[in-house]
């Protein structure tokens, strides 16, 4: 279709903030969130970078509409469907999920703080398994930041070991370890390949409920 100004005026009629946001998070996977400006997004769109303001304040409005439609990908089992741990868990794991379905969008929730009412309500769902838990407030935030703050970081492994970073280099630890002068990389190399990446997660949520359930039963000794 020829870019004469009645199409741009047909597509500026058509755009939407679903249809914006769809199209920054492809843009993200295919280019890198780096490459994510108005001016890219807009010509992906075929319409004028101002055409976007109409819809977001900022770019940064859009990519806090874009971290919401990243947390739309989370399963949070509705309260009462499962027990809180077996929620919690099926949270941060499919949160963790989405560093494998979009590597290089997977910043924007591991390094932007959420910041809208619709990423509270994400919060909130986490933070009511814990205060089903019996957890006081105090304590949700510790544990809410500890768990978090694995997931985040095994996501950000996940994108790095993919070699899904901006002006990422081929990754010698997966590629060539044997040419690490280093032994005891070597030796640990084939443990932290992208295969066993599921494997030391699941580890590593192990480690983490068990001392929240061994935190839970000394509550339950002094009651």
């Amino acid at each position: 279709m020829p870019n004469t100004p009645r199409t741009k005026a047909a597509r500026r009629e058509a755009l939407s903030r679903e249809t914006i946001v769809e199209a920054a998070l492809a843009l993200i996977d295919d280019e890198g969130l780096e490459q994510c400006s108005m001016r890219r997004l807009g010509a992906r769109l075929g319409v004028e970078a101002m055409a976007l303001y109409h819809h977001f304040a900022s770019k940064g409005a859009l990519l806090d509409a874009v971290q919401e439609r990243l947390l739309a990908e989370m399963a949070l089992p509705p309260r009462g469907s499962v027990p809180p741990l077996e929620r919690l868990r099926a949270a941060i794991a499919s949160y963790r999920g989405i560093a494998v379905s979009h590597p290089p969008a997977f910043l924007l929730l591991a390094a932007r703080r959420f910041n809208t009412e619709r990423a509270f309500a994400v919060y909130e769902t986490l933070l009511e398994a814990f205060a089903d838990l019996g957890l006081e407030p105090a304590e949700q935030a510790r544990w809410f930041r500890l768990i978090g703050g694995f997931a985040s970081g095994a996501g950000m492994a996940d994108v790095a070991s993919r070699e899904r970073i901006a002006d990422a280099t081929p990754l010698q630890l997966q590629r060539t370890p044997e040419t690490i002068p280093f032994p005891h990389v070597r030796a640990v190399a084939p443990h932290l390949t992208v295969q066993r990446l599921d494997a030391v997660f699941e580890f590593g949520l192990d480690v983490l409920f068990a001392a929240l359930e061994a935190q839970l039963g000394s509550y339950a000794r002094r009651t």
